[in-house]
């Protein structure tokens, strides 16, 4: 059975700190399991990775100064996210990759208590590890994809289709996403459309999808 993943599906398994990562992880775990992307969604995906990376690596180097710079020691791990979080707040990364990322970096070096100059030092090496995790799964996540190509401007030749899923209160991008799942359905039957986001997938059920060339719509959990 052939697939169809929205892009919030590849962003989470590439991005390990998301909170779709475990959902996301576990879907490309069948190795058998055909899964296909389109130009438009392979180029979101690329887009939207780049913007998390950037701003990732900015908190990591911001925790970094921050580390440096302390000289108290963290008597727990409830100190030491107080801590971050509260000189953090200027940069736009949301609440659960900051949390995600400190607590998977505590839990790392199972600290009790973390002795500033530690925690500072074994920081240095959990930062370094980021870049080279990232691009291995980005990696890993291209080679398991396999490319429809219909082109990124494929929602024209479905405009009808795009229009009534945006009437119907799908977000526009969203509709590309379908239009490009449908077109990829029309040369590779019983196609299933796999999301994160369950609010796209609650209204799609509640629609009338018969046109269209996908014979599911599933979240991803």
């Amino acid at each position: 059975m052939p697939y169809f993943p929205d892009t919030n599906i590849p962003i989470g398994y590439t991005v390990i700190y998301d909170k779709w990562h475990e959902y996301s992880k576990n879907f490309y775990l069948e190795p058998d399991k055909k899964i296909f992307w389109s130009n438009f969604v392979k180029q979101e995906y690329s887009m939207k990775i780049n913007d998390i990376v950037q701003i990732i690596d900015v908190y990591l180097k911001k925790i970094e100064y921050l580390l440096k710079n302390n000289t108290k020691d963290f008597v727990n791990y409830d100190a030491f996210e107080h801590y971050i979080i509260k000189h953090t707040k200027e940069i736009e990364l949301d609440a659960y990759k900051k949390i995600s990322l400190l607590k998977q970096f505590w839990s790392k070096y199972n600290f009790s208590e973390g002795i500033s100059t530690v925690v500072y030092s074994k920081f240095i090496n959990f930062s370094d590890e980021f870049k080279k995790i990232y691009f291995k799964r980005d990696q890993d996540l291209k080679k398991r994809m396999t490319l429809h190509d219909c082109g990124l401007d494929n929602y024209l030749n479905y405009y009808d289709y795009a229009r009534e899923l945006y009437d119907n209160g799908i977000h526009s991008p969203d509709c590309k996403v379908i239009v490009d799942a449908h077109d990829c359905g029309l040369k590779h039957k019983d196609l299933v459309f796999v999301s994160n986001d369950v609010r796209m997938i609650e209204i799609l059920s509640n629609m009338d999808t018969s046109h269209l060339e996908i014979i599911e719509f599933k979240p991803c959990n």
